[in-house]
């Protein structure tokens, strides 16, 4: 499909006016074109493994890692800069999220450390901006990304031993997600749950797990009428209650799968998918 070709033609023109003065006028206009095509990305590579190799074989994880080093090197008061490089930075992670959920595809974002470690990094972002949904979104999709890469075992795993040790990015990923509030409002819109129960399905680390059961517990808790209908159609229930009765299991992922259960069951919600 030159569609995917073609976008990326685009974002490596802009982004390659956008890092010679990312501060100026003429920056900020061509973070917006990025803006733009990283958000068509994003929507096009959603559930869509084909297009995702696509993405990977034309340069974009690489276009990806370039976009992400100018972005974190801009130093500004500018709110306005600021809220640009925060909203492109989601949707660079948004489409990222994408490719991590497509098995053949995930070792190769490990395939270079800056990649990693540049997801271990947004886990906690944390640039000051004026739109909370979009931080609460780039730190979810990082985390998830590196919960996907991780929920392949540690024989899988690439990346050295040092900083960036396997078990090392599993205690980030659960001191991440211990820490947000689990009523956190989000835009994010999902067309299945089955890219998240995919994890709780896999004989994989509870940090893992933990990722997966607070999406569904926040989504369910902030948009029930939108995606407790949805759980229900895609078998997470069961995979709720079979996580939290499996021996060992965490309190704080016992305590997200049980209040997923609880709304699940609730009789004033329908059994229709609400649009949005």
């Amino acid at each position: 499909m030159r569609l995917i070709e073609t976008i990326l033609e685009i974002s490596r023109l802009g982004f390659s006016m956008f890092r010679m003065s990312p501060h100026e006028p003429s920056g900020i206009n061509f973070c917006d074109l990025l803006l733009e095509t990283w958000s068509t990305l994003w929507n096009i590579t959603d559930e869509q493994a084909g297009n995702c190799d696509r993405f990977v074989s034309h340069g974009g994880l690489e276009l990806y890692l370039d976009t992400y080093c100018v972005c974190s090197q801009v130093k500004t008061e500018d709110s306005t800069v600021t809220k640009r490089i925060t909203t492109l930075i989601r949707n660079m992670l948004g489409l990222m999220g994408n490719i991590a959920e497509v098995s053949h595809i995930r070792p190769k974002l490990q395939e270079s450390e800056d990649m990693i470690r540049s997801f271990y990094m947004l886990r906690s972002y944390n640039r000051d901006s004026d739109s909370e949904c979009d931080i609460i979104e780039i730190r979810y999709s990082a985390a998830g990304i590196l919960s996907h890469i991780c929920s392949d075992g540690p024989d899988k795993w690439q990346v050295g031993d040092g900083q960036l040790s396997y078990d090392t990015v599993l205690k980030g990923i659960e001191e991440a997600v211990d820490s947000w509030n689990i009523n956190s409002k989000r835009s994010i819109n999902y067309k299945s749950f089955n890219p998240i129960l995919h994890i709780l399905k896999v004989d994989c680390p509870y940090p893992c797990k933990l990722w997966a059961v607070w999406a569904l517990a926040n989504l369910c808790q902030t948009k029930p009428f939108r995606f407790v209908p949805m759980l229900r159609r895609d078998g997470g229930v069961e995979l709720l209650n079979k996580l939290k009765d499996s021996p060992g299991c965490p309190d704080n992922v016992k305590h997200l799968s049980t209040i997923t259960i609880m709304k699940a069951y609730d009789p004033n919600i329908g059994p229709e998918i609400e649009e949005t």
